[in-house]
């Protein structure tokens, strides 16, 4: 298995297709936009266009939705020191950590558009200025930006912003779903298995199924099955396994993944919006919840929410070793 199979896996057509495109576009300077439903796998692509371009920088991603709109110039163009309260030090800001590498964006449909006009200059010429500087900065990097919904639909809608829909698109690559690689559903299960054997039979239960998550939403069902193994992963520790997982009302169709991501898209909002009114101020935030502060971070963590900079070189060290009480754990199985 070649380093490229091994990051997106599968033999299926598609596959093999996407394999080779990524191939012939990943030394390009050119801008690449990867669209895909959700579980397809955007970043697992994007890291391989990095691996594939020659580039010597890091690979930095960042999920445009994981922090609050406030912090997100801080986050992606860094600031000086005294910029604002706590900024005791500089911070680079991914675009600079991005210096002679890839900047991912991913779910870049859900950027507000006051940031889509913050964010179209450096796309165009890689110049931005940092939070309390009186110069500009300036960063070489490769950008790859994600999207689960067509841009051109969201530019019509009025949501995106034609001209920087216009930079990302320099390259689109439509990442396949799983209902269109079926084949592949054996290879991606003895991946998953890590190493357990698997029996046909549960490689047919598992084909025969509807994947709305796609390979996201498989290996959520291989792991929950792998519990239920006994040594060997077969149809009756499928079947277990998805006795014990969400059902929608539609006939063999599970579809956990969605109602987890509706679920935890809500929590990430309310979430950001008492982060950004606490100032991104932990204690306050965690006061405002009635929780404890390394409750607050594992909520955090979960959703996906990265603290700024500044915010995160502060506070690492309390992060590290908190033994959270019985309430705060009550809290966490609650949501």
């Amino acid at each position: 298995m070649t380093a490229a199979e091994s990051i997106l896996v599968g033999q299926s057509k598609p596959m093999r297709r996407l394999r080779q495109t990524i191939a012939t576009v990943a030394p390009a300077r050119v801008p690449v936009l990867i669209e895909g439903s959700t579980g397809t796998g955007k970043e697992l692509a994007a890291s391989l266009l990095h691996e594939l371009s020659g580039r010597r920088g890091a690979f930095v991603a960042f999920n445009v939705c994981a922090v609050g709109d406030t912090m997100f110039e801080d986050a992606l163009f860094g600031h000086t020191r005294g910029a604002f309260t706590g900024a005791a030090g500089d911070t680079p800001g991914f675009l600079r950590e991005a210096h002679g590498g890839t900047v991912f964006l991913d779910e870049i449909s859900g950027l507000p558009l006051p940031l889509q006009a913050k964010l179209l200059r450096a796309v165009e010429t890689g110049v931005f200025r940092p939070i309390g500087s009186s110069r500009d900065a300036m960063s070489d990097f490769r950008l790859v930006a994600a999207t689960n919904e067509q841009v051109e639909s969201l530019v019509a809608a009025g949501r995106f912003r034609a001209d920087l829909a216009h930079r990302l698109s320099g390259i689109v690559i439509t990442l396949p779903t799983l209902a269109e690689r079926l084949d592949d559903v054996p290879m991606l299960v003895e991946h998953f298995a890590r190493g357990v054997t698997v029996t046909p039979g549960a490689c047919r239960a598992l084909q025969e199924r509807a994947w709305p998550g796609n390979v996201r939403e498989l290996k959520q069902v291989v792991d929950a099955a792998l519990v239920f193994a006994h040594g060997v992963l077969d149809a009756d520790a499928v079947a277990t396994a998805l006795t014990h997982r969400p059902r929608t009302g539609v006939a063999n169709v599970t579809a956990p993944s969605m109602l987890a991501d509706d679920y935890l898209a809500s929590e990430r909002r309310r979430l950001l919006q008492l982060l950004d009114g606490a100032a991104w101020d932990t204690d306050r935030a965690a006061a405002g919840l009635g929780i404890h502060r390394s409750t607050l971070y594992r909520r955090l963590k979960r959703l996906g929410i990265a603290l700024p900079p500044v915010r995160r070189a502060r506070e690492q060290c309390v992060v590290r070793d908190v033994r959270p009480d019985s309430h705060a754990f009550a809290l966490i199985r609650a949501n």
